[in-house]
């Protein structure tokens, strides 16, 4: 069989790369330096909910959405025919994705599995947030989104500022005094956030419905890797972020799909018990999404302590922001709304010791409720077959009850 030759992708990667940088780097309101100028200045593929939508013969409309420490995130409103009216009785539900993921993530399986969609076809008022982190976001008011301070958050402030902002946000365009949240991952551990550092959300909620929330991972699969991944930033010290995927890398799966396929898929559905192959060619144009190095970094803190906690700075530091040396645990107790955990066994991410851990603490929450699934690895929840044959058929009777 006769190569193909790679010459057009070496002149199609070097076009986009070869994008100015240097106005980055000399910019009188930012410093940025050349690594991290040079991979922000890779365009993004910012419209992939709207993309999907409309393949999937939906409709949407995003709203701005401003944090109260000048962060600027992208919120999506969506239906199936018709937008729903200002005086809507219809009930509101907010939809908060994980670390690298993004809106577009809960429109991957597709009509009739997707959680948000299945939503809209029973009538509720849909939304999907964007994290700062997201690569719909990713945008400030200030802040070059190339320099270290834009990227110094974890999830604590997507939890502080990124949710409550766009809980407003929803609840002041649907006229409605209570949503839903429904929270996945990362989106978990944010919600429990907000919920216990600014108890007056809880008033604003009508539950929280939360899928393999990541909170309380110190017994994750994975802590082995803890030590390692602490290290990087102290070596590498201007990697303080995981940047989002981007036409390069889109354009390059476009060329040579098998092999991106088979990447994408190896990786995803390492942590799938069910992932359907035809997923992935939903996957790799928004997947990963970008995070911040800070909130990897948050999760190893967590591992190690074994506490739940906000972000440890060193006992100097802590003293400033939280009156002690260490970080006070979040006051889980502080949570009144009624929870719902949705978690599965063989997850080696969120363990089920630590969702029951969570549980637990929640003693002044006006109901608990746990739903265990046998099988269910962590990616299954948003991009497994079983996500919509087993979790949202009870995510949804549980709503509806």
């Amino acid at each position: 069989m006769q190569r193909r030759s790679i010459t057009p992708t070496l002149f199609l990667v070097a076009a986009i790369f070869s994008r100015p940088i240097l106005p980055l780097l000399f910019r009188a309101d930012c410093v940025c330096d050349p690594l991290n100028a040079f991979l922000d200045s890779l365009p993004l593929n910012r419209e992939r909910t709207d993309q999907l939508l409309t393949l999937d013969g939906y409709q949407g409309r995003s709203y701005r959405v401003v944090t109260a420490d000048g962060y600027v995130l992208k919120l999506y409103r969506i239906w199936r025919d018709q937008p729903p009216s200002p005086n809507s009785t219809q009930e509101a539900i907010l939809l908060m994705h994980g670390i690298l993921n993004s809106s577009a993530d809960w429109l991957v399986l597709g009509p009739g599995k997707s959680l948000a969609y299945q939503l809209v076809d029973r009538g509720f008022d849909v939304w999907i947030a964007n994290s700062r982190s997201s690569l719909n976001s990713h945008q400030h008011e200030k802040l070059c989104t190339c320099s270290k301070e834009f990227w110094n958050y974890s999830w604590h402030e997507i939890g502080y500022y990124d949710l409550a902002a766009t809980i407003d946000k929803v609840l002041e365009k649907s006229q409605q005094p209570k949503l839903r949240l429904i929270v996945f991952s990362e989106g978990g551990g944010a919600g429990l956030v907000l919920l216990s550092t600014r108890p007056e959300y809880n008033d604003k909620l009508s539950s929280l419905e939360a899928m393999a929330p990541g909170a309380m991972v110190s017994n994750t699969w994975y802590r082995f890797l803890a030590g390692p991944l602490a290290k990087i930033p102290k070596v590498f010290k201007s990697l303080y972020a995981l940047y989002s995927t981007n036409q390069v890398t889109v354009q390059a799966c476009e060329r040579e799909k098998i092999a991106c396929t088979n990447v994408y898929y190896q990786i995803v559905a390492g942590e799938s018990a069910g992932m359907n192959r035809s997923v992935v060619d939903r996957l790799y144009q928004s997947l990963p999404a970008g995070a911040s190095m800070k909130e990897v970094q948050h999760y190893i803190q967590v591992i190690w302590s074994k506490r739940f906690a906000p972000y440890d700075y060193g006992w100097e530091r802590n003293l400033e922001l939280y009156g002690s040396k260490v970080p006070p645990e979040y006051p889980l107790d502080r949570i009144t709304v009624p929870v719902n955990f949705h978690y599965g066994l063989a997850d080696k991410i969120v363990d089920a010791t630590g969702v029951e851990w969570v549980a637990a603490k929640l003693i002044n929450s006006a109901r608990v409720r746990m739903r265990a699934y046998d099988r269910l690895q962590h990616s299954d929840f948003i991009f497994g077959d079983a996500a919509h044959q087993l979790v949202y058929n009870e995510v949804i009777r549980w709503i509806m009850e």
